[in-house]
């Protein structure tokens, strides 16, 4: 299951971030993971919407089924069926007022079924390659202006906790760990 996560700095105040953040409708303008999205007319609640994934020609189900002002907002997607399998999309958003600013995570988890498990470092690749461009492109609708250029947005995996920053230095190589079948015999 890809995890993606980034961070943003806003110079908003959280409240007005989440507003816009908590109406789905706003996805499309910024969010590469939605092409076009509207209300759901069967639910009255105003948290159901239809949108398109990209990609694909019909729409899909998305529910806002995380809502805690002014802290965080999550969207769940329907299953997409495809011939290798299925994908269920998630976007989630989490805010921290840091003074009259807000700092906002924006993360993707896709679930996997079938053998689109196999595909899941090609999944999570593009996700990392697109959400940077997204926070960028969420900070530009709320501000009308583009980022500093010393404020630079960088994927993190899901396991890194975004309150222990990352270090400067890149991490060292992996061990590769390589399994050895038995040796035949005859």
């Amino acid at each position: 299951m890809p995890q993606v996560q980034v961070h943003v700095s806003i110079p908003l105040p959280v409240e007005e971030v989440f507003a816009f953040l908590a109406d789905g409708r706003n996805l499309a303008a910024w969010h590469s993971g939605v092409m076009a999205i509207r209300p759901d007319g069967d639910d009255a609640s105003g948290h159901v919407y239809r949108y398109r994934f990209p990609g694909r020609r019909r729409e899909h189900r998305l529910v806002r089924d995380v809502y805690r002002p002014p802290m965080r907002v999550g969207f769940a997607g329907q299953r997409m069926w495809t011939p290798l399998g299925t994908q269920v999309p998630r976007f989630d958003f989490r805010l921290w007022p840091r003074g009259d600013t807000c700092r906002v995570e924006v993360g993707v988890t896709s679930c996997l079924s079938g053998a689109m498990l196999l595909l899941w470092p090609v999944v999570a690749c593009g996700w990392r390659r697109d959400l940077p461009v997204d926070a960028q492109a969420l900070y530009e609708v709320l501000t009308g202006t583009e980022r500093p250029e010393g404020e630079g947005i960088a994927a993190l995996p899901a396991r890194q906790s975004a309150e222990a920053p990352a270090s400067a230095d890149p991490p060292g190589p992996r061990r590769v760990h390589r399994l050895r079948l038995p040796a035949l015999h005859g």
